[in-house]
């Protein structure tokens, strides 16, 4: 099994909107995880607003740290903006998006920030899909 590890800085808003977008509906052997190089205290509110107006529920979920652990166990690592400062190991099988976050964004500006998200969410499951099928047939 595969695993996307989706890292901001603090693992509250995109970090946590890619993990349950993609976890929505998962290529085969294929699942995700979040976390922040300086992890919060909670996760922001309408991370849950945006994501049910979508049919998608959160389970429990509080921000954690992006450990050297982690990014060892992940088979890609996706960044946003922060990448410099994540753990050793994760600019080999990373990519960076360069999304805002959620500060200052009116409810619109932040649904189109979701909406980006779940478009390259569907990319990066097209892409892991793909090269799983093509190394099991190789």
């Amino acid at each position: 099994m595969g695993t996307v590890l989706f890292v901001c800085v603090e693992n509250t808003f995109r970090s946590v909107l890619s993990e349950a977008l993609f976890n929505h509906a998962p290529p085969p052997g294929w699942r995700a995880e979040s976390a922040g190089v300086q992890a919060a205290a909670a996760i922001n509110p309408v991370v849950r607003v945006l994501l049910t107006e979508i049919g998608i529920m959160l389970g429990a979920k509080t921000p954690r740290t992006a450990t050297p652990d982690m990014i060892a166990r992940a088979s890609r690592v996706v960044t946003f903006g922060c990448l410099d400062r994540c753990p050793i190991g994760a600019k080999e099988k990373a990519e960076d998006w360069p999304i805002p976050g959620a500060t200052g964004k009116t409810m619109d500006e932040l649904r189109g920030i979701r909406d980006e998200l779940r478009r390259r969410v569907g990319d990066i499951a097209t892409r892991l899909a793909a090269s799983t099928l093509s190394a099991k047939s190789a």
